[in-house]
Protein backbone atom coordinates (compact mmCIF):
# COMPACT_ATOMS: atom_id res chain seq x y z
CA UNK A 1 0.00 0.00 0.00
CA UNK A 2 1.05 3.24 -0.76
CA UNK A 3 1.30 6.99 0.74
CA UNK A 4 -1.22 8.05 -1.63
CA UNK A 5 -3.55 5.27 -0.53
CA UNK A 6 -3.15 5.33 3.03
CA UNK A 7 -4.04 8.94 3.20
CA UNK A 8 -6.78 8.58 0.67
CA UNK A 9 -7.99 5.81 3.16
CA UNK A 10 -7.97 8.16 5.46
CA UNK A 11 -9.48 11.14 3.69
CA UNK A 12 -12.53 8.38 3.05
CA UNK A 13 -12.76 7.58 6.77
CA UNK A 14 -12.91 11.53 7.38
CA UNK A 15 -15.38 12.25 5.36
CA UNK A 16 -17.79 9.30 7.06
CA UNK A 17 -16.87 10.40 10.59
CA UNK A 18 -17.84 14.14 9.62
CA UNK A 19 -20.97 12.68 7.70
CA UNK A 20 -21.73 10.54 10.85
CA UNK A 21 -20.93 14.00 12.98
CA UNK A 22 -23.36 15.91 11.10
CA UNK A 23 -26.34 13.85 11.29
CA UNK A 24 -25.55 13.39 15.09
CA UNK A 25 -26.37 17.24 15.91
CA UNK A 26 -28.84 16.79 13.99
CA UNK A 27 -30.85 13.87 15.60
CA UNK A 28 -29.59 15.39 19.09
CA UNK A 29 -29.66 18.63 19.29
CA UNK A 30 -31.92 19.59 21.81
CA UNK A 31 -30.04 17.21 24.27
CA UNK A 32 -26.29 19.06 23.21
CA UNK A 33 -28.43 22.61 23.47
CA UNK A 34 -29.76 21.36 27.09
CA UNK A 35 -25.68 19.86 27.30
CA UNK A 36 -23.98 23.19 26.32
CA UNK A 37 -26.69 25.49 29.29
CA UNK A 38 -25.51 22.85 31.84
CA UNK A 39 -22.53 23.62 31.26
CA UNK A 40 -22.60 27.31 31.96
CA UNK A 41 -24.71 26.64 35.17
CA UNK A 42 -21.28 26.19 37.21
CA UNK A 43 -20.79 29.84 38.20
CA UNK A 44 -17.18 30.14 37.77
CA UNK A 45 -17.63 28.83 34.16
CA UNK A 46 -20.60 31.59 33.40
CA UNK A 47 -18.17 34.30 34.45
CA UNK A 48 -15.75 33.56 32.24
CA UNK A 49 -17.89 32.49 29.06
CA UNK A 50 -19.14 36.23 30.23
CA UNK A 51 -15.56 37.79 30.10
CA UNK A 52 -14.87 35.94 26.21
CA UNK A 53 -15.38 39.13 24.03
CA UNK A 54 -12.36 38.34 21.94
CA UNK A 55 -10.01 40.48 23.30
CA UNK A 56 -8.81 39.00 26.44
CA UNK A 57 -6.42 36.69 26.95
CA UNK A 58 -6.29 33.40 29.39
CA UNK A 59 -4.37 35.41 32.14
CA UNK A 60 -6.54 38.75 31.74
CA UNK A 61 -9.69 36.13 31.81
CA UNK A 62 -8.13 34.48 35.45
CA UNK A 63 -7.30 37.78 36.64
CA UNK A 64 -11.03 38.89 36.73
CA UNK A 65 -12.21 36.01 37.55
CA UNK A 66 -9.37 34.83 40.58
CA UNK A 67 -8.17 38.22 41.42
CA UNK A 68 -7.05 36.78 45.09
CA UNK A 69 -5.24 33.65 43.65
CA UNK A 70 -1.63 33.46 42.77
CA UNK A 71 -1.19 33.97 39.00
CA UNK A 72 -0.14 29.95 37.74
CA UNK A 73 -3.14 28.83 40.18
CA UNK A 74 -5.34 30.72 38.33
CA UNK A 75 -4.34 30.74 34.61
CA UNK A 76 -4.39 26.74 35.20
CA UNK A 77 -8.11 27.09 36.32
CA UNK A 78 -8.97 29.38 33.99
CA UNK A 79 -7.81 27.14 31.08
CA UNK A 80 -9.40 24.41 32.67
CA UNK A 81 -12.62 25.92 31.83
CA UNK A 82 -11.38 27.32 29.01
CA UNK A 83 -10.95 23.71 27.55
CA UNK A 84 -14.35 22.60 28.69
CA UNK A 85 -16.66 25.77 27.11
CA UNK A 86 -14.42 24.96 23.31
CA UNK A 87 -15.28 21.44 24.15
CA UNK A 88 -18.83 22.24 24.10
CA UNK A 89 -18.36 25.07 21.29
CA UNK A 90 -19.52 27.70 23.38
CA UNK A 91 -15.95 29.46 23.23
CA UNK A 92 -13.97 30.07 20.36
CA UNK A 93 -10.05 31.28 20.25
CA UNK A 94 -7.27 33.19 18.16
CA UNK A 95 -3.72 33.29 18.18
CA UNK A 96 -2.30 37.33 18.36
CA UNK A 97 1.33 37.74 19.06
CA UNK A 98 1.95 34.46 21.17
CA UNK A 99 -1.62 34.49 23.14
CA UNK A 100 -4.85 33.26 22.46
CA UNK A 101 -7.95 35.56 23.06
CA UNK A 102 -10.88 34.18 23.38
CA UNK A 103 -14.39 34.84 22.24
CA UNK A 104 -18.21 33.32 22.78
CA UNK A 105 -19.42 31.67 19.99
CA UNK A 106 -22.86 33.03 19.09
Amino acid sequence: MTDKDVYDKLEEIRNILSKQLTLFRLVHSSEIERAKLKVLEDPTRRRIFDLCDGTKSVSQIAQAVFPDKPSQKSVAATSYHLNILAEYDLVTHRDEKGQRRYKRRG
